[in-house]
């Protein structure tokens, strides 16, 4: 078991004992290598209404219980698009909606399905004199067919905390513009149908990663996530772990671009 895996199973365990300490049903955990691919374009809109509008396509791989290449399966192909409101100070708001083709992996017990959400979400950042911390509340509605054929339509709560630290450029002619190191918690909570999951508890979330500019209209993202996810028959977790990168062109350039709403994760 790798260093990476070894530390997110600890940290996994101890978040597990505080979650489900009052329940006494036994649970088995399974680990999934998967990777994370997007690229954004953002634009503006109505600037003087200070509308703004990005849009974002992303592609996620994975392995299975016993495969340990995250990029040996397609788990979803996901179109996004955005309108951004941000005529408020130090918040962000977004309303969105996601066109996810779920692909079936049969190894890993993934079942093939088209998703689609809408979404709400706020964010609000906090500058710091060498960085800045922010806090976002998302709130989706996910409309699907089940392994079944019945639709399902699940709204899910989801609650993000972040740091970014501005790094310092010593150099005259940098190679990438404005670095940063960034991470977040989120923690996400469905709320379905009796019949399809009893629990709450959806996934926990954890990444961490380098964000620079390239040029002033495109910034990166690279870096790593993990997180565990209850499925719905209430006793297996699975835990998604690998390499996330992410690549962002804005039309109006930027001097720092944090990726504090980039949406990495596989489920």
């Amino acid at each position: 078991m790798s260093l990476l895996k070894k530390s997110f199973f600890l940290f996994c365990c101890i978040i597990l004992s505080q979650v489900l300490k009052a329940q006494d049903a036994p649970y088995t955990m399974g680990f999934i290598p998967a990777s994370i691919s997007e690229v954004d374009v953002a634009f503006p809109l109505i600037e003087k209404w200070h509308l703004s509008g990005q849009a974002d396509l992303q592609l996620v791989t994975q392995g299975a219980y016993t495969n340990g290449n995250p990029f040996e399966y397609t788990q979803r192909k996901v179109i996004r698009p955005w309108i951004i409101y941000s005529g408020l100070k130090n918040m962000k708001l977004w309303l969105g909606y996601a066109h996810n083709q779920k692909y079936a992996i049969e190894e890993a017990g993934n079942y093939k399905t088209l998703e689609n959400r809408l979404i709400v979400m706020g964010t609000y950042t906090q500058e710091m004199p060498k960085g800045s911390l922010f806090e976002q509340v998302r709130f989706e509605t996910k409309f699907f067919d089940d392994r079944n054929g019945n639709p399902q339509t699940i709204p899910r709560l989801r609650a993000r905390f972040g740091v970014n630290h501005y790094l310092r450029q010593s150099k005259e002619k940098p190679i990438f513009l404005a670095p940063n190191i960034g991470y977040y918690t989120e923690l996400m909570l469905k709320f379905a149908s009796k019949d399809y999951a009893e629990e709450h508890f959806d996934i926990f979330r954890l990444s961490v990663y380098y964000t620079a500019g390239i040029t002033p209209n495109i910034h990166f993202l690279a870096g790593i996530i993990g997180q565990m996810q209850l499925r719905t028959n209430g006793s297996q977790f699975d835990v998604y772990y690998g390499p996330m990168v992410s690549v962002k062109y804005s039309v109006k350039p930027k001097e720092r671009e944090t990726f504090d709403s980039v949406d990495g994760g596989a489920d």
